[in-house]
């Protein structure tokens, strides 16, 4: 095994030491079973998609703060609308 020496946030060290703790693990573990895990594609589902033209990526990155926000706004909208699924099979029939 080779040595290496990383960079973590303290929320990604704590993280890091409650997964070690509770799974009785060691941290280095953690990390290796993370790198295993981790496909070698980034995405390929979504790339292969893309290049096919099926997919278009926004033209600006969004951040997950931002992607929350905006994520936290639909569900608010959703949660004034109250449909039943009775009520929205009547009107996605009527909008045809």
């Amino acid at each position: 095994m080779l040595r290496k020496q990383v960079y973590l946030t303290p929320e990604e060290d704590a993280k890091l030491k409650r997964l070690a703790q509770a799974t009785g693990r060691t941290e280095a573990e953690i990390i290796r079973l993370s790198l295993d895990l981790l496909p070698e594609e980034e995405a390929p589902v979504l790339l292969n998609l893309a290049q096919e033209g099926l997919l278009e990526f926004p033209e600006r990155p969004c951040t997950p703060a931002k992607a929350q926000e905006v994520f936290q706004l639909y569900l608010a909208r959703l949660g004034k609308r109250r449909l039943g699924l009775s009520q929205a099979v009547i009107e996605g029939r009527e909008g045809r």
